[in-house]
């Protein structure tokens, strides 16, 4: 397996409305539906759709089957053998709230993620992979993911991304010590470095990872930190319809170029401009590229004979 994504599978509500109000005042919803999300499986479904062969980790509620999530991922050929239903609980909600300059805000209904405490660490499956990426779940399973994958020389990769667990500085810690490719936002990164009482990202390299993407929460524009060098790579977004799941088309691209053995800044590239197909449409897993759409969208944004 190329790529074998940890985190929660969820369901978004999507609601796009006019403002996001102030306490004890109004908004108007403009329009709302449901639509597959979750960081991790966000992050394999793309991949999938751009030939990578990828698995999911999560555990999902009743209504996962019902839904038509799983028939949705199976037909993108990724692999469910760590899919574990809760029975008696829905699959994880999270509802979205965007207003017409693209600010957000979201509440989360964990349902079936509470499943994770019972779950045991996929030992065959991090074995038989070349990337583990890791984000938002259950913080002590992740962590035990990320050693075992260290432990079997497995490149890790970790999304920061809107997991409350990382306000917990030792979670950070145990993360980014087994981490290879670590992914985050500007904003996120100064939070990051806060908790783990560092003041520039010169420090967080020390901790472990080869490199560190900083992806901007504003344009989109991103940079490729390493100790060598950094690489500044431009923003690919033009047509914005929906924000959600941006920075999961960049992780999604960027990996499955990495996977293809691309270096980092092309691999940035790929990731910039899977971001670009992502926000085009409401909802995560809606507008996906394959690996040939993407190639040629990439030669037009970045002016590549190739």
């Amino acid at each position: 397996m190329d790529l074998l994504a940890i985190g929660t599978i969820a369901l978004d509500q999507i609601f796009e409305v006019d403002r996001l109000p102030q306490y004890h005042h109004e908004g108007v919803i403009q329009c709302s539906g449901t639509y597959y999300g979750g960081r991790a499986p966000n992050v394999a479904a793309m991949a999938a759709k751009l030939g990578v062969s990828t698995g999911i980790v999560s555990p999902v509620g009743d209504d996962f089957v019902s839904s038509g999530y799983e028939e949705h991922l199976s037909r993108l050929g990724v692999d469910l053998r760590g899919v574990a239903r809760v029975p008696g609980q829905k699959t994880k909600q999270i509802l979205i709230f965007t207003d017409t300059s693209g600010q957000q805000i979201a509440f989360f209904q964990f349902g079936a993620e509470c499943g994770f405490k019972n779950m045991e660490v996929p030992t065959c499956l991090i074995q038989e992979s070349k990337i583990v990426h890791i984000s938002s779940g259950d913080y002590r399973f992740n962590v035990e993911c990320a050693e075992l994958a260290h432990r079997y020389d497995v490149l890790v990769s970790f999304d920061v991304g809107n997991d409350p667990f990382t306000e917990i500085a030792e979670y950070l810690d145990g993360m980014i010590r087994h981490t290879t490719l670590l992914f985050m936002n500007d904003v996120e990164l100064a939070s990051v470095l806060d908790r783990l009482g560092l003041e520039q990202v010169s420090d967080l390299l020390e901790y472990g990872p080869t490199a560190i993407v900083v992806i901007s929460k504003q344009d989109r524009s991103s940079c490729v930190i390493t100790r060598a060098s950094i690489e500044h790579i431009g923003s690919a977004m033009s047509d914005v319809r929906d924000p959600t799941g941006a920075s999961d088309g960049y992780v999604a691209g960027f990996l499955a170029a990495y996977a293809r053995g691309n270096d980092l800044r092309s691999a940035g590239t790929f990731g910039a401009s899977e971001l670009s197909f992502i926000v085009e449409s409401i909802g995560c897993q809606t507008n996906l590229p394959d690996w040939h759409q993407l190639l040629k969208r990439r030669r037009r944004l970045f002016n590549l004979s190739r």
